[in-house]
């Protein structure tokens, strides 16, 4: 069913920020997400190799500036080999203008430094100025083009029986000995196909053999480390509440690093997307020291102009993503704050009291309108999965509710807003108080693709969507 009410409404426009807001902030190394870098080459007997040659910068992508596309069915045509090769071999720019064809190609000046470095002599010996920029790179160019750039020692062995008087022959030979190739056919490893297009998938394995290069084969779902950072996300049915997002790490996530994120603020994509992630926690925000952790209570030391600007919303708001972010590790029970050493028992100009044991998630949670946690807490309220996470089947969706009868309705949409599954639970909280939320979802997509899911309740009056919250989620085959 596709009803207009049950239409996802945000995946088309936020799909196009999905990358930008998958990057984050810079703590540590640049992680692989379940994806990789690319969102076209999944499953791919290439794939880690092409993402071992974008680890290494020889690489970026097929469509700029997004350049989350690597394009691995396309030919490789000779000015981008020239500028693989130019970045596999930091070689330097050359000023001599080595062809009379490439003018006004973006890759005319690593095609002169190609020349210059004796790696090429153009594609027609009766016309040395040619370079034939967009022709394709044949597999037998491929060969010579890898000798010349890397050295490979020749091979008297003939590895392969359909090369015989080509004039990459040799050099053939010679990558096959070294390893570089086994040929076009698993089931007929006598073949090499000199003359059929290098792919880029293809160029990938080539160059990352050549280099020693690791495989990097992007982790599973179970695998990748996620850290789940709490924003303010100003959804359509009030708010803004808080929300969840995410972050791939290259190493497992923890409370400094946590800490480290929240205060880096959201993306330039999750700012820009609809609906927008804000934070209230002030620009310039620094972690003093290592976060500690007592028996359940985690200390956390900020720059004192964490208490900066801002009225009572905004510096209740700032406690929260804190406390709730931290509070998601499952070691964490309760947050005490201090600023600069000193430790807070009154926060702010605003003089919010601070329990002399520490800050819970029960402090933000109302239980009146007028209470300190309204406009903190959706009625229903998914923590996980976060905004942008990799999920497989079954989803599990985690968090808190507070609905008539403690019934929570969900829907999941794929990219193109067709319903998935949909369903309601009796879970989380009713009346006064908030419970915790637990949905299983089970999909099925033949492929990775950006999708919705959708959480609310029903009105007891006349059935009205109340609350709805939504999460743009990669759902992973």
């Amino acid at each position: 069913m596709r009803g207009a009410d049950m239409r996802r409404s945000t995946t088309v426009l936020v799909a196009l920020f999905a990358v930008i807001a998958l990057l984050a902030p810079s703590v540590g190394a640049i992680p692989l997400t379940p994806t990789g870098t690319f969102s076209d080459d999944n499953g791919s007997v290439h794939e880690a190799n092409i993402e071992a040659i974008a680890e290494a910068g020889i690489t970026f992508g097929c469509n700029p500036p997004g350049n989350d596309l690597y394009c691995p069915n396309a030919p490789v045509t000779r000015e981008q080999m020239a500028s693989f090769l130019v970045r596999a071999r930091m070689l330097e720019p050359s000023l001599a203008d080595a062809f009379t064809d490439d003018t006004g190609s973006i890759h005319e000046a690593n095609i002169n430094a190609l020349a210059a470095a004796g790696i090429t002599v153009g594609c027609n010996p009766l016309a040395p100025d040619l370079f034939c920029p967009t022709a394709p790179v044949t597999r037998g160019q491929m060969a010579s083009f890898l000798v010349r750039a890397f050295g490979v020692a020749p091979s008297a062995a003939d590895a392969f029986t359909d090369d015989t008087g080509s004039v990459h022959e040799a050099n053939i030979d010679a990558i096959a000995a070294a390893g570089v190739t086994v040929g076009c056919n698993p089931l007929a490893p006598d073949l090499y196909c000199p003359n059929a297009p290098v792919t880029r998938a293809q160029m990938a394995s080539f160059l990352a053999r050549v280099l020693g290069l690791t495989p990097l084969p992007p982790p599973s779902v179970a695998e990748a480390d996620v850290a789940r950072i709490f924003f303010f996300l100003n959804q359509p049915e009030g708010g803004p509440f808080l929300a969840t997002a995410s972050r791939y790490l290259a190493a497992p996530t923890s409370p400094d690093t946590a800490v480290d994120l929240l205060l880096q603020g959201p993306t330039d994509g999750e700012l820009a997307q609809i609906p927008a992630f804000s934070s209230t926690i002030p620009a310039g925000v620094v972690r003093n020291d290592s976060v500690v952790v007592v028996a359940g209570t985690a200390t956390v030391d900020l720059s004192e102009t964490f208490d900066d600007g801002g009225g009572s919303a905004s510096m209740t708001g700032r406690l929260a993503e804190l406390t709730f972010t931290l509070t998601a590790f499952d070691t964490i029970d309760r947050v005490k704050l201090e600023l600069d050493g000193a430790p807070v028992t009154v926060f702010s100009s605003e003089g919010l009291i601070i329990p002399d044991g520490g800050l819970d998630r029960a402090y933000f949670l109302p239980t009146m309108a007028d209470q300190l946690g309204a406009g903190i807490v959706a009625e229903v309220s998914p923590e996980t999965p976060a905004w942008f996470e990799f999920v497989e089947s079954p989803i599990k969706v985690r968090g808190l509710s507070r609905t008539f009868e403690a019934t929570v309705a969900w829907a999941l949409f794929d990219n193109d807003g067709l319903e998935l599954a949909s369903g309601f639970e009796t879970t989380g909280g009713s009346g006064p108080e908030f419970g915790t939320m637990s949905i299983d979802i089970s999909y099925v997509v033949p492929r990775p693709e950006l999708g919705t899911l959708q959480v609310w309740w029903n009105s007891p009056k006349d059935g009205a969507r109340l609350d709805v919250r939504e999460v743009a989620v990669w759902l992973m085959p």
